[in-house]
C-alpha cells in the first residue's frame, strides 16, 4: 500500500508539473480565475456522476478500470500536446488533472481502510503517508533531472502511463491477498450516495451551528489557499516565460513541496498538537499565511510566493488537517457519515470557485492593480478565518456536551472521551 501510494502520488506530482508549466507557457494568468470555477464545475459534476454508478462495484477492479484510464488519457493527452496543441486542450489537460488528485487518492485510501482495522491504521497510515510524500519528492527532483537532459516536457506523460501501469501489475498481482486481508469487506464507495442523503446534510447543517461553523471554515481556508495558488502562479509567469522554464521550476517547487510536507507530518503536527493544544493548533496555520500574504506585499517575487505556498500546502496537510480531525471529533459518526463527504467535497470546490470569481470581479474591474486588491482580500480572509476559529473553539465543547451527542451515548463516557482528548492534545 506504501508503494501504491508512492506511486500515486508521483504520478500527480508530473501531471501538476506539466499542467502548471504549460498553461502558464502559454496564456495569461488573468485565465486562471474561469480554469479555477471550470474546475469546481466539472468536479461536482463528475464525483456526482462517479459515486452514483460506482458504489456497487469492486474496489480493486475499479481502481484497476481508473488505472487503464489514466494510461489511455496519459497517451492521448501527448498526442494531443505534441503534434496539435489546440488552446483547449491546456484547459482540458488542467481539469483532467483536478480529477486524477480527487478520485485516485480517495480510491486508494478507501483500499487502505477496508485493509486495515482501526489499530492497525493508527500504527501504519503514517508509514503509507510518508510513502506518498516520498513518492512526490522523487518525482518533482527526478522531474527536473530529466528536464535538464533536454527532454521534451511532454514526454514525461509517458513516465505517467508507466507509473500507472506499474501500479496496476501490482494491484493486479497482490489483488487475492488483498481480499483475503479485508476480510472481504463489503465495498464502500469513497463518497457515499444514499436516498435523500443531499436533503439530510442541508437539513443538519441548518439545525446545527457548530456545523455550519465547521463549513466556514474549510470554505474561507479554501478561498485563501486558492489565492495563494494563484499569487505563486503570476510570480512564475512573471518570471519565466517559456514552458521548458516554468518546468523546471514547478519541479524543484513541487519536489521541495513534498519535502517539507514530510518533514511536517513527521516532526511538526504530533509536537505542535500536544504542546500546544487544539485551541493554539487551529491558530497556526492563519497565523503563518498572514505572515506570508504580508511578506509578499512588502516583498513581492517568486521566493517569497513560492515558500507562503509551501507552507499554505504543508500546513494544511499536517497541523490544519489533524486539527480539524479533532474538530469533527464533537460530530457524531452518524453525523459524521454524511457531513463530512459533503465538507470535504462540496463546500471545498465552492472555495475553488469563490476564489476564481473574487479574482475575476478585480481582474475585470481593475485591470491594472487587480493583484494587489487580491493580497488586500486574502489578508481580510484570514482574519475572518480566525474569527471563526474563536467561535469553532467555543462551539466545540458545547457540541460534545450538548448539541450533536447522539442518544446512546451515556454523558459519563462522553465526559471521558472528552477528557482523553484534551489530555491527549495537551489542552
Amino acid at each position: 500500500m506504501a508503494t501504491l501510494l508512492f506511486l500515486l502520488i508521483a504520478a500527480n506530482n508530473l501531471i501538476k508539473i506539466l499542467r502548471d508549466s504549460i498553461f502558464l507557457g502559454q496564456h495569461s494568468v488573468s485565465e486562471l480565475p474561469y480554469l479555477y470555477i471550470l474546475v469546481a464545475v466539472f468536479a461536482g459534476v463528475i464525483i456526482a456522476t462517479y459515486t452514483r454508478y460506482t458504489s456497487h462495484l469492486s474496489l480493486v477492479r475499479l481502481i484497476l478500470a481508473t488505472n487503464a484510464l489514466m494510461i489511455l488519457m496519459s497517451v492521448f493527452f501527448w498526442f494531443l500536446l505534441t503534434y496539435i496543441d489546440p488552446g483547449w486542450s491546456h484547459y482540458a489537460f488542467y481539469i483532467w488533472s483536478a480529477m486524477v488528485s480527487v478520485i485516485a487518492v480517495a480510491q486508494l485510501w478507501t483500499l487502505a481502510n477496508q485493509i486495515f482495522n482501526p489499530d492497525e491504521g493508527k500504527r501504519l497510515f503514517g508509514l503509507l503517508t510518508a510513502g506518498g510524500t516520498v513518492g512526490g519528492a522523487a518525482a518533482g527532483f527526478g522531474a527536473k533531472w530529466t528536464l535538464h537532459l533536454s527532454v521534451e516536457s511532454n514526454h514525461l506523460l509517458w513516465v505517467v502511463g508507466g507509473i500507472y501501469l506499474t501500479a496496476s501489475l501490482l494491484l493486479s498481482r497482490t489483488q487475492r491477498r488483498l481480499r483475503k486481508t479485508s476480510r472481504e469487506k463489503a465495498v464502500v464507495s469513497p463518497i457515499e450516495s444514499e436516498p435523500g442523503a443531499a436533503e439530510n446534510v442541508f437539513a443538519r447543517l441548518a439545525d446545527s451551528r457548530y456545523l455550519k461553523t465547521i463549513a466556514a471554515v474549510i470554505f474561507v481556508s479554501v478561498i485563501v489557499s486558492t489565492q495563494f495558488d494563484f499569487q505563486l502562479k503570476s510570480a512564475a509567469k512573471e518570471t519565466y516565460s517559456s514552458r521548458s522554464a516554468l518546468a523546471v521550476f514547478f519541479s524543484s517547487y513541487y519536489g521541495w513541496l513534498s519535502v517539507a510536507t514530510f518533514f511536517a507530518q513527521i516532526v511538526l503536527t504530533g509536537r505542535t498538537l500536544t504542546k500546544l493544544g487544539l485551541n493554539a493548533g487551529l491558530y497556526v496555520t492563519p497565523a503563518a499565511l498572514l505572515t506570508g500574504s504580508l511578506a509578499i506585499m512588502i516583498w513581492p517575487g517568486l521566493l517569497v510566493a513560492a515558500l507562503t505556498r509551501i507552507a499554505d500546502s504543508t500546513l494544511r496537510n499536517s497541523i490544519h488537517r489533524s486539527s480539524m480531525e479533532i474538530v469533527y471529533m464533537g460530530v457524531p459518526a452518524n453525523v459524521k457519515k454524511a457531513i463530512k463527504t459533503f465538507l470535504d467535497v462540496v463546500v471545498e470546490r465552492i472555495g475553488d470557485a469563490g476564489a476564481g470569481f473574487i479574482i475575476l470581479l478585480f481582474s475585470l474591474s481593475l485591470a491594472a492593480g487587480y493583484k494587489t486588491y487580491v493580497h488586500f482580500i486574502c489578508v481580510g480572509l484570514i482574519f475572518v478565518w480566525m474569527v471563526l476559529i474563536q467561535f469553532l473553539r467555543s462551539g466545540y465543547s458545547e457540541a460534545i456536551r450538548n448539541g450533536l451527542v447522539p442518544d446512546d451515548v451515556s454523558p459519563e463516557a462522553d465526559w471521558l472521551a472528552t477528557d482523553r482528548i484534551k489530555r491527549s492534545l495537551g489542552d
